[in-house]
């Protein structure tokens, strides 16, 4: 009962957050049987409210303890049937003194405590030093014998030590769940992050694989699922949610496992990151990534119409083909003219299927104009009490999320911006915020109702209460309005913009069809080295016939609309 009731608040939480959620593969999801569902890591706490509001079964996620202990967060995280985890770096703690130096494989402290503080295995972790080194040997309080594989220059430098967990209570407890036929949920990445790749997987989800295979004889599928968030950080953004195909681990490495740990887990976690980079979007950095989806728009043909999977796969094509032709001249002359282009729409304000959609019509245009601007205003009256009574909220959650995204940046080493943990902490936060503000909004009601005498009655306790409970409708009718007073003013900005700025747009537009040509023929010249069998695997086909001029533009571009960019 406690799950479902966790599965309705996800469904709440991220239909209200995201202003579309897309779902691919959904009936790849196996009804029954051990099950290991593994994903992305990229918005904390957000990651597996999606997964749970969209797989049919229940899901009991691997959580970290930390994030157990926490009242809110553990408090959900326990209803939804999580299994905690300790870790290491949770437990890390600040070592006595300093270390003063480091010679072949000794270190040495000054002021240290290293009997006391240290046990063998344990982790040191050194300030400004990316190696972590691993305790072999406790010589006295002021030496460490430890595993390093190559030298390293300290003087003075404070330190963490991290200790060794045994794991095997954690293990056995998922053993048990997939011999009962259970799904279990983990980000084998370890934590969540905010980079355009995936980081290096860790090994606890092959033990988990092979060790439930091993004891009870068990057979063990694992499915990948890729969560490609487009802004996820931001309120009313979009994800596409890619369910990859189900598969049992290969009977090589079954075998291997009970002969050579080391090197079936090492196979197995290869194989697992390979499953996963096919469901999620990779690129050295966002600037690639952004630069990815404008040359799939720009690629597309005229009136295509891409499912969600078809649009992930293609711009996982397209960053494919960076990766292995960016040091080829044309293609770095391409990617500098995309990024200049992507520049020059931000510096207009305007997206590209805007640019496209532009054509001088001025009786077109007026009525285009008048008749959005009477939308616009119809919207906002309607939707100006809730701006009013929401913005206060919207200050306080951007405050303290802001915070928490600084907070997490300093202390972590593999965040770029610390942009993953915003929609968390604004999600949790806005419960405990909104209930106090919608009782102070509802107080102010009553006093303000009963000083003034609106209703001219006495019933104002009664109107106050249908106000209470009337609050979370109208905003939830006003968010969604709001998505549409948006694309509205979008498109009487444009319409304004194109008649103030006409010469730049249709430079712009020139450059684009330059562009759509340069990276087409790119494509025609290396597509079957980034895709066997491009031609016949290809997504759409370019009818290279026809002529620029007779291409109907007004479409073309509809899917980056899709995709939120």
């Amino acid at each position: 009962m406690a799950y479902y009731g966790s599965k309705i608040f996800s469904r709440v939480v991220t239909s209200t957050f995201f202003r579309d959620i897309q779902v691919v593969g959904q009936e790849n999801i196996p009804t029954d049987g051990p099950l290991l569902l593994y994903g992305n890591h990229n918005n904390q706490f957000i990651d597996p409210l999606l997964i749970v509001s969209h797989v049919p079964r229940k899901v009991s996620f691997i959580a970290a303890a930390k994030s157990m202990r926490k009242p809110l967060i553990g408090h959900i995280a326990r209803m939804m049937g999580g299994i905690p985890v300790e870790r290491p770096q949770d437990l890390a703690k600040r070592g006595t003194g300093v270390i003063q130096k480091a010679t072949k494989d000794i270190i040495h402290g000054f002021q240290t405590k290293f009997t006391q503080e240290c046990k063998q295995g344990d982790l040191i972790i050194i300030h400004e030093v990316e190696m972590d080194l691993i305790v072999l040997e406790i010589i006295d309080d002021f030496q460490l014998r430890v595993r390093i594989e190559q030298p390293i220059d300290v003087i003075n430098k404070p330190y963490k030590i991290q200790p060794k967990i045994d794991q095997s209570q954690m293990f056995e407890s998922v053993w048990k769940a997939l011999q009962k036929n259970q799904c279990i949920g983990i980000f084998p990445e370890g934590g969540s992050h905010d980079q355009t790749k995936l980081l290096p997987l860790k090994p606890g989800i092959c033990i988990m694989a092979l060790g439930a295979i091993q004891k009870y004889q068990t057979k063990v599928y694992l499915q990948p699922v890729g969560l490609n968030y487009f802004k996820g950080h931001k309120f009313r953004s979009k994800v596409i949610i890619e369910f990859g195909v189900p598969y049992e681990v290969n009977s090589d490495i079954i075998k291997m496992y009970s002969t050579d740990k080391r090197s079936a887990i090492s196979n197995l976690l290869n194989e697992i990151q390979q499953n996963l980079k096919l469901v999620t979007l990779q690129s050295p950095s966002y600037s690639e990534l952004s630069a990815a989806m404008t040359v799939r728009t720009l690629y597309l043909p005229d009136n295509v119409r891409l499912n969600p999977q078809q649009n992930l796969e293609l711009i996982r094509r397209f960053t494919a083909g960076y990766s292995k032709f960016k040091d080829h001249p044309e293609v770095k002359e391409a990617l500098m003219e995309v990024k200049l282009y992507n520049y020059k729409l931000k510096a207009l304000g305007v997206q590209d299927y805007q640019v496209l959609k532009m054509q001088k019509r001025p009786l077109k245009d007026i009525w285009q104009i008048a008749f959005q601007l009477i939308m616009t205003v119809l919207s906002l009256g309607f939707a100006l009490p809730g701006y009013m009574m929401s913005f206060p909220i919207a200050v306080i959650l951007d405050s303290l999320s802001e915070r928490e995204r600084k907070k997490a940046l300093a202390s972590s080493k593999v965040k770029l911006s610390g942009k993953d943990v915003v929609a968390s902490y604004k999600v949790l936060a806005s419960l405990i915020v909104v209930p106090i503000a919608v009782f102070v909004y509802s107080t102010l009601f009553y006093f303000g109702i009963k000083k003034y005498n609106f209703f001219n009655t006495d019933r104002h306790f009664l109107y106050s209460l249908l106000f209470l409970f009337s609050w979370p409708f109208y905003i939830t009718f006003m968010i969604r309005s709001n998505d549409g007073l948006v694309r509205r003013a979008r498109k009487l900005k444009t319409l304004i913009l194109f008649y103030l700025y006409e010469s730049k747009y249709r430079k712009l537009k020139q450059s684009r069809e330059v562009l759509k040509e340069k990276v087409r023929k790119l494509v025609e010249m290396w597509g079957e080295e980034v895709v066997k069998d491009f031609q016949n695997k290809r997504i759409v086909r370019i009818d290279s016939g026809r002529k620029i001029n007779d291409i109907d533009i007004n479409d073309v571009f509809q899917s980056l609309t899709e995709l939120g960019i």
